[in-house]
Protein backbone atom coordinates (compact mmCIF):
# COMPACT_ATOMS: atom_id res chain seq x y z
CA UNK A 1 0.00 0.00 0.00
CA UNK A 2 2.83 2.58 1.11
CA UNK A 3 4.23 1.70 -2.41
CA UNK A 4 0.31 2.98 -4.13
CA UNK A 5 0.57 5.95 -2.63
CA UNK A 6 4.52 6.83 -3.01
CA UNK A 7 3.40 5.97 -6.90
CA UNK A 8 0.08 8.48 -6.78
CA UNK A 9 2.14 11.17 -5.09
CA UNK A 10 4.94 11.08 -7.94
CA UNK A 11 1.84 11.13 -10.80
CA UNK A 12 0.07 14.12 -8.68
CA UNK A 13 3.10 16.16 -9.15
CA UNK A 14 4.18 15.20 -12.58
CA UNK A 15 0.70 15.96 -13.38
CA UNK A 16 0.70 19.24 -11.43
CA UNK A 17 3.89 20.55 -13.05
CA UNK A 18 2.38 19.47 -15.97
CA UNK A 19 -0.85 21.52 -15.31
CA UNK A 20 0.87 24.17 -14.01
CA UNK A 21 3.53 24.04 -17.20
CA UNK A 22 0.39 24.15 -19.85
CA UNK A 23 -0.72 27.25 -18.14
CA UNK A 24 2.54 28.96 -17.57
CA UNK A 25 3.17 27.97 -21.31
CA UNK A 26 -0.28 29.40 -22.62
CA UNK A 27 -0.53 26.10 -24.93
CA UNK A 28 -3.55 27.50 -27.26
CA UNK A 29 -5.53 24.54 -26.92
CA UNK A 30 -5.80 25.55 -22.76
CA UNK A 31 -5.59 29.86 -23.36
CA UNK A 32 -8.97 30.24 -22.00
CA UNK A 33 -8.77 27.78 -18.72
CA UNK A 34 -9.37 28.85 -15.61
CA UNK A 35 -5.54 29.25 -13.73
CA UNK A 36 -6.48 26.79 -10.80
CA UNK A 37 -9.41 24.84 -12.96
CA UNK A 38 -6.73 22.09 -14.20
CA UNK A 39 -4.38 22.11 -10.75
CA UNK A 40 -7.41 21.64 -9.02
CA UNK A 41 -8.68 18.46 -10.97
CA UNK A 42 -5.61 17.02 -10.62
CA UNK A 43 -5.66 17.07 -6.48
CA UNK A 44 -9.47 15.50 -6.97
CA UNK A 45 -8.08 12.98 -9.17
CA UNK A 46 -5.56 12.24 -6.75
CA UNK A 47 -8.24 11.92 -3.38
CA UNK A 48 -10.36 10.04 -5.25
CA UNK A 49 -7.75 7.18 -6.40
CA UNK A 50 -6.30 7.13 -3.26
CA UNK A 51 -10.06 6.90 -1.14
CA UNK A 52 -10.99 4.00 -4.21
CA UNK A 53 -7.56 2.27 -3.98
CA UNK A 54 -7.78 2.12 0.04
CA UNK A 55 -11.62 1.16 0.15
CA UNK A 56 -10.88 -1.92 -2.72
CA UNK A 57 -8.19 -3.32 -0.73
CA UNK A 58 -10.09 -3.38 2.25
CA UNK A 59 -12.72 -5.14 0.21
CA UNK A 60 -10.60 -7.95 -0.66
CA UNK A 61 -10.54 -9.26 2.86
CA UNK A 62 -13.92 -10.34 2.57
CA UNK A 63 -15.37 -13.02 0.17
CA UNK A 64 -13.58 -12.85 -3.93
CA UNK A 65 -17.82 -12.26 -4.68
CA UNK A 66 -18.18 -9.39 -2.53
CA UNK A 67 -14.68 -7.90 -3.73
CA UNK A 68 -15.89 -8.62 -7.04
CA UNK A 69 -19.68 -6.61 -6.44
CA UNK A 70 -17.54 -3.98 -4.53
CA UNK A 71 -15.22 -3.01 -7.14
CA UNK A 72 -17.76 -2.44 -9.48
CA UNK A 73 -19.98 -0.99 -7.46
CA UNK A 74 -17.28 1.81 -6.69
CA UNK A 75 -15.61 1.82 -10.17
CA UNK A 76 -19.36 2.69 -11.23
CA UNK A 77 -19.70 5.21 -7.98
CA UNK A 78 -16.40 7.17 -8.54
CA UNK A 79 -17.14 7.18 -12.76
CA UNK A 80 -20.50 8.87 -11.93
CA UNK A 81 -18.82 11.07 -9.59
CA UNK A 82 -16.36 11.91 -12.25
CA UNK A 83 -19.04 13.00 -14.76
CA UNK A 84 -20.85 15.31 -12.30
CA UNK A 85 -17.55 16.83 -11.56
CA UNK A 86 -16.72 17.10 -14.91
CA UNK A 87 -20.17 18.93 -15.77
CA UNK A 88 -19.80 20.95 -13.02
CA UNK A 89 -16.17 22.48 -13.96
CA UNK A 90 -17.35 22.93 -17.77
CA UNK A 91 -20.47 25.04 -16.39
CA UNK A 92 -18.31 27.22 -14.17
CA UNK A 93 -15.82 27.51 -16.42
CA UNK A 94 -17.78 28.47 -19.58
CA UNK A 95 -14.71 30.21 -21.57
CA UNK A 96 -12.70 27.22 -21.33
CA UNK A 97 -15.01 24.35 -21.23
CA UNK A 98 -13.61 21.85 -23.49
CA UNK A 99 -10.18 23.14 -22.93
CA UNK A 100 -11.44 21.30 -19.22
CA UNK A 101 -13.06 18.52 -20.82
CA UNK A 102 -10.05 17.23 -22.31
CA UNK A 103 -7.43 18.25 -19.20
CA UNK A 104 -9.84 16.30 -17.17
CA UNK A 105 -9.84 13.44 -19.79
CA UNK A 106 -6.46 13.27 -19.46
CA UNK A 107 -6.15 12.93 -16.51
CA UNK A 108 -8.87 10.02 -15.94
CA UNK A 109 -7.33 8.15 -18.45
CA UNK A 110 -3.72 8.94 -16.70
CA UNK A 111 -5.03 8.11 -12.80
CA UNK A 112 -7.59 4.88 -13.72
CA UNK A 113 -4.86 3.66 -15.70
CA UNK A 114 -2.94 3.48 -12.47
CA UNK A 115 -4.86 2.45 -9.89
CA UNK A 116 -6.43 -0.62 -11.95
CA UNK A 117 -2.91 -1.79 -12.62
CA UNK A 118 -2.35 -1.70 -9.10
CA UNK A 119 -5.21 -3.07 -8.23
CA UNK A 120 -4.46 -6.11 -10.63
CA UNK A 121 -0.97 -6.22 -9.48
CA UNK A 122 -2.36 -6.91 -5.55
CA UNK A 123 -4.78 -9.28 -6.50
CA UNK A 124 -2.53 -11.28 -8.97
CA UNK A 125 -0.18 -11.01 -5.79
CA UNK A 126 -2.32 -11.87 -3.28
CA UNK A 127 -3.53 -14.85 -5.40
CA UNK A 128 0.22 -16.30 -5.92
CA UNK A 129 0.81 -16.23 -2.15
CA UNK A 130 -2.56 -18.76 -1.65
CA UNK A 131 -1.61 -20.75 -3.98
Amino acid sequence: MKRFFTGLIVITIVMLLFAFAVKWFSIDLFAKLNVMALPLAVLYFAVISGIQYWFTLNSMKRSPKQFVQFFLGTTVAVLVLHIIVLVCGMLSNTSGGKSFAVGFLILYVVYTVYVVAAIVQYVRKAQNQNE
